[in-house]
């Protein structure tokens, strides 16, 4: 009977002992050394796919002031007419394979510079009326030169400011992740995970 009373005091003892509470874990010097490696990992990385990035964009950029001055030749403009428009519409194939009619106007532009008339044939897409007016931008040097619609300026310049602004975001977070460097672990390991 003894060795049970003991037994019993001996239990409630157990229970009555405080629990110590856990002491939070220091991080260890491995996870001090994997946090650091994937901190290089991401910023490398970074590095690369903006130096990739600027190279692609760069060549954009270039293409783009190319398209842009494509037609800078032709900086003077006149005001010209639509004459002889015969509008019928025309069966061309879309992507499916199946006939589409679409309007097709030939008519012929003419346009006046230096007291000598130009009569140009031309193909629209759009509807085009008689002696509808239209602005001619021609180059100075040769008036027979001629385009209606300044397209590629646009064009190109657009191509220029997107290059420009993706480069520009590419470079800015870059620094982001350079300077605030708890977000670059997180990167580098899904680089490393994209990757293997």
């Amino acid at each position: 009977m003894n060795t049970n009373g003991d037994n019993l005091n001996l239990q409630l003892k157990n229970l009555s002992v405080p629990i110590q509470p856990s002491q939070p874990s220091q991080p260890s010097q491995q996870e001090f050394i994997n946090n650091t490696t994937n901190v290089s990992i991401s910023i490398l990385y970074n590095i690369v796919i903006t130096i990739v990035i600027t190279i692609l964009f760069s060549i954009l950029i270039y293409v783009g002031f190319w398209i842009k001055e494509l037609d800078s030749n032709k900086s003077e403009t006149v005001l010209g007419k639509y004459k002889n428009v015969k509008c019928d519409q025309e069966s061309v194939k879309n992507k499916y394979g199946n006939n589409k009619l679409i309007q097709v106007c030939n008519a012929e532009i003419i346009y006046t510079v230096n007291e000598i008339e130009y009569i140009k044939s031309y193909k629209s897409s759009k509807i085009v009326n008689e002696n509808q007016p239209l602005s001619v931008y021609y180059d100075p040097l040769n008036p027979d030169d001629f385009i209606i619609e300044k397209n590629t300026y646009y064009f190109g310049l657009g191509m220029i400011i997107v290059a420009f602004i993706i480069i520009g975001l590419t470079w800015l977070w870059l620094i982001i992740t350079i300077a605030f460097k708890p977000v670059a672990p997180t990167l580098g390991i899904n680089a490393i995970n994209n990757n293997f």
